[in-house]
């Protein structure tokens, strides 16, 4: 597979699997705690609404430092700024672990949203520099499918490992994956040499200026609001219809499983215009799977729409990813990426603040119920920004 590279495409082909060897820890030692945390948040007090202020807690510090810390990658290095990331997933879990009020879970889920700012794009973006031309869809599809897998792999361990011996030692696997994957990282060899970076609020104003940019962070802010819906109110959603952790756990693993399966095969085909129309067939599935689930009861009904949703998901991540990739210039890639991202990451404040309090007053079914016609409404907004864009 290999033999028509050159010695020094060889060795950047094989340090960017290393790099996506990583990811797969850094996705497991953050889902580990996704089935688990709301659950553990109210045992210490939390309410509703107070469980949605972590989720906004995560996107705060994203809206804050993605466009930063993707335009200091652009500067020092991805591996500089992914090393920041690895060693977060090591302390958070352990700020759970000593935290007995629910205030101090706050400080943690901000320094949650500055790992996951300083990892996940920004391994990608490596690993796009460092293939080598004519592999480079294998190992963005490589990528997303071993991110994909450490999300399988996490809530599993996650969900019984809290049924049978408690919250404390699920936290602390979640801290021994992040350290294993910044291991890896440090073996992952030299990184790709880029051209210098034009100036950052040039970058700023000319990704702003695209509807091409405009359209994919509409299509992330939906994509945001529903999965940030999901990670935090169906784990209590499942307890009110009667599943147990290990059952919530099994749920999140079977949506990353068929999510996992469907990037690889997506990476191959998200091309330009078909990129950006994946994304938005996905969201719209998405939509009307949420009106589905605010109905369900049973662990297989259940299991079935999370299995879609982790279908649709997997496919909006990777087209979106390779998108974005693809149009921006490599001198100002990293930045670009932070743009995008900002979108969703304004979501991911608002979204939890929102929710919570509709979850609060209404209960946790109208909340899929309002994500769905929210979601609706942007999907009509996407189209017509790519319209726009054709028009020229």
């Amino acid at each position: 597979m290999l033999s028509d590279l050159s010695p020094g495409e060889r060795r950047s082909f094989w340090g960017a699997v290393v790099v996506c060897v990583a990811i797969f820890f850094a996705d497991a030692s953050h889902s580990v705690v996704i089935p688990i945390f709301p659950a553990f948040a109210e045992g210490l007090g939390a309410n509703l609404a107070m469980i949605g202020v972590y989720g906004s807690a995560v996107g705060v510090a994203m809206v804050l430092l993605s466009v930063p810390i993707g335009s200091i990658s652009d500067r020092i290095g991805r591996r500089g700024v992914m090393t920041l990331g690895y060693a977060l997933f090591i302390i958070v879990p352990l700020i759970y672990t000593i935290s007995r009020e629910p205030i101090h879970l706050l400080a943690a889920r901000l320094l949650l949203g500055i790992a996951q700012g300083s990892t996940f794009s920004i391994g990608f973006i490596w690993v796009s520099e460092a293939a080598p031309a004519r592999r480079r869809s294998l190992l963005q599809g490589l990528y997303m499918t071993t991110m994909g897998s450490g999300f399988t792999l996490g809530p599993i361990l996650g969900g019984f490992a809290s049924t049978i011996w408690g919250y404390y030692t699920a936290f602390a696997i979640s801290s021994l994956l992040g350290a294993v994957g910044l291991v890896c990282l440090i073996f992952a060899g030299k990184e790709p040499v880029r051209e210098a970076p034009m100036n950052r609020g040039a970058s700023l104003r000319e990704a702003i200026s695209d509807a091409r940019v405009l359209a994919a962070g509409v299509s992330n802010f939906v994509n945001a609001l529903m999965y940030s819906a999901l990670m935090t109110f169906y784990p209590l959603y499942g307890v009110l219809v009667g599943l147990t952790s290990s059952e919530i756990g099994l749920s999140f693993a079977i949506r990353g499983l068929v999510s996992t399966v469907i990037r690889f095969p997506t990476g191959a085909v998200s091309r330009g215009k078909t990129a950006i129309k994946l994304m938005t067939l996905s969201l719209a599935i998405s939509a009307l799977l949420y009106f589905v689930l605010a109905t369900s009861t049973t662990l297989a009904a259940l299991i079935i729409i999370l299995a879609l949703l982790g279908i649709v998901y997997g496919i909006f991540l990777t087209s979106g990813n390779v998108y974005v990739t693809q149009e921006a210039s490599s001198e100002h890639r990293g930045a670009a990426m932070g743009v995008y991202s900002s979108f969703g990451n304004v979501s991911n404040v608002l979204s939890p603040l929102i929710l919570g309090v509709i979850a609060q007053i209404w209960g946790l079914q109208a909340t899929f119920e309002t994500v769905a016609i929210v979601a609706s409404v942007g999907i009509i907004a996407i189209v017509l920004i790519s319209r726009r864009q054709q028009k020229p």
